[in-house]
């Protein structure tokens, strides 16, 4: 059975498609196979995959749309064999999709955007999470070393008890550059290093 991962916070704008790629892009090009399920009515995700394509260079992960509260029932379908499974989590106010999500999954990984403002729902996440009973690991992204936004996060995150991941997508031009392709650069040493990282201290 798939290595499941849920990429949630309860906020938009936070990241959370970005970083399921660049997981599941990591595993799929360490020879891994990976599945990609889109779990926002939008389709972000799905939508960066058919642009990836038209690039020509088509993301290596499998990406499914599949934004239903009964994610939990349907999980062996959508991934038989495959190794890891990468859920891209719903916008906020889809709070039983997100909580199904939860369900579905080995892990929560949560990004942290390192702004004060985008980290008033970690409390909520954490909380939901602890619901269902899955540990949650947080990386901080948006991240600018040695800036004032950044030392307030850092405060935040050990306030609310947030298990941090060392690795950190750097804030950088070079990011929104990576819409719509396959991840290069600066996103795929994040997927990478975060896949190991994350490995490890999930099996720990």
């Amino acid at each position: 059975m798939a290595f499941t991962v849920a990429v949630v916070v309860l906020k938009g704008g936070a990241g959370k498609t970005l970083i399921s790629i660049a997981l599941a892009e990591a595993a799929a090009e360490s020879g891994a196979a990976a599945t990609l399920a889109d779990s926002d009515p939008m389709g972000g995700a799905v939508r960066q995959a058919h642009l990836a394509q038209e690039a020509g260079r088509p993301l290596r992960a499998t990406v499914l749309g599949l934004s239903t509260p009964d994610l939990p029932k349907r999980i062996g379908s959508i991934t038989p064999g495959a190794d890891l499974l990468a859920i891209d989590g719903p916008p906020p106010g889809a709070l039983k999709i997100a909580k199904a999500v939860m369900e579905s999954a080995d892990v929560v990984l949560m990004p942290c955007p390192a702004r004060p403002g985008d980290l008033d729902r970690i409390p909520a996440t954490l909380e939901m999470a602890e619901g269902v009973g899955v540990p949650v690991f947080g990386t901080f992204n948006f991240y600018k070393k040695g800036t004032n936004n950044a030392a307030a996060a850092e405060d935040l995150v050990v306030a609310y008890g947030v298990n941090m991941l060392e690795t950190r997508l750097i804030d950088s031009t070079k990011v929104a550059e990576n819409y719509g392709l396959r991840p290069r650069g600066l996103v795929a040493r994040y997927g990478r290093d975060l896949l190991d990282e994350l490995t490890r201290k999930a099996a720990a």
